[in-house]
C-alpha cells in the first residue's frame, strides 16, 4: 500500500519499467521488502545518480502514486559499498547476498533480522578479507533461519534422530535426512554438522577461518531457498563461474 513519509532501507534490486522509470526494491527493518516507483531514474543521469546502486542504504522520501506502488520522490545515500564495486569476487557476493535476503523477505512485514544480516554482510565485504565458501554458507543458513525456515542439519527432518552416514539433503523437505528416510543429495553427516556450526557462528568470526569444502552439499542451502521461493537465484551463476578452475 502506498504511504507518505520517509523510509530507510537497503537497495536489493530493481526492474526497468518503460523508457524512463525503474521499480526499486528496498529491504527495510520495519516493513520488510518495499517496492517503489522511481520515475525518471533511467532517463536522467542526475536523478538518483549513484543512490539506487545495489547494496546502498538510502533514506527515501515517498509519495502516493496512481497505482499500488508508492512513488520515490527523493533518496539520500546514507552508506554503501565501495570496495565491492572494484572487485569482481566481492561484487558477486554482494549481488548474491542482496538477492538471497530479498527472496526470503516478505512484503510489508517487519524483517529486522534479515535486514541486519544483509547490512552486516555488506560491511564484511568492505573488510580486508574476501569471504569464502564457509561465510557464504553461514549467510544462507542464517537467512533461512531468520525467514522461519531453519534447515535440519544435525537431526533428521523426518524422524528427528541424529543424522548418520550416509546422510541426504532434501531441499524441499526441511534439510538433512537419513538416506533411509528420504531422498536427496547424498554426502557425509559431518558436513551438515559443520553447516550447523556455521549457522550459529557470527559471520565476522568465519571470514578468517581456513577454506571450507562442502562437497556435494555446496549449494544445498541455496537450492533450499530456491525451492521455497519457486525460482532460481540468478546471481549464483556468477559465483559458480568465478569458482570454476581457470585453464
Amino acid at each position: 500500500m502506498a504511504t507518505d513519509g520517509p523510509l530507510r532501507g537497503i537497495v536489493v534490486g530493481s526492474v526497468d519499467v518503460g523508457e524512463s522509470n525503474k521499480v526499486v526494491r528496498l529491504l527495510t527493518p520495519d516493513r520488510g521488502r518495499v517496492a517503489l516507483m522511481a520515475r525518471g531514474a533511467r532517463s536522467s543521469s542526475k536523478r538518483f545518480a549513484g543512490v539506487l546502486d545495489l547494496g546502498t542504504t538510502v533514506d527515501a522520501e515517498l509519495g502516493r502514486g496512481r497505482g499500488r506502488l508508492a512513488v520515490l520522490q527523493s533518496a539520500d545515500r546514507v552508506t554503501g559499498p565501495k570496495r565491492s564495486r572494484r572487485d569482481l569476487d566481492r561484487l558477486a557476493l554482494l549481488a548474491y547476498g542482496c538477492e538471497l535476503c530479498d527472496a526470503l523477505c516478505a512484503e510489508d512485514e517487519p524483517a529486522p533480522k534479515l535486514h541486519g544480516l544483509l547490512a552486516h554482510w555488506i560491511d564484511i565485504l568492505e573488510g580486508d578479507t574476501t569471504p569464502g565458501e564457509g561465510a557464504r554458507l553461514a549467510l544462507e543458513g542464517k537467512a533461512l533461519t531468520f525467514a522461519g525456515l531453519a534447515p535440519a542439519l544435525r537431526h533428521c527432518a523426518s524422524c528427528g534422530a541424529p543424522l548418520d552416514d550416509p546422510a541426504v539433503f532434501d531441499v524441499s523437505g526441511g534439510g538433512g535426512r537419513h538416506s533411509r528416510c528420504g531422498g536427496g543429495v547424498q554426502g557425509p553427516a559431518s558436513t551438515l554438522a559443520q553447516f550447523e556450526r556455521l549457522r550459529r557462528t557470527p559471520l565476522a568470526d568465519i571470514v578468517g577461518e581456513p577454506p571450507f569444502e562442502a562437497g556435494p552439499f555446496r549449494w544445498s542451502l541455496s537450492r533450499m531457498v530456491e525451492a521455497h521461493v519457486g525460482r532460481a537465484l540468478r546471481s549464483r551463476s556468477l559465483l559458480v563461474d568465478l569458482a570454476a578452475p581457470r585453464g
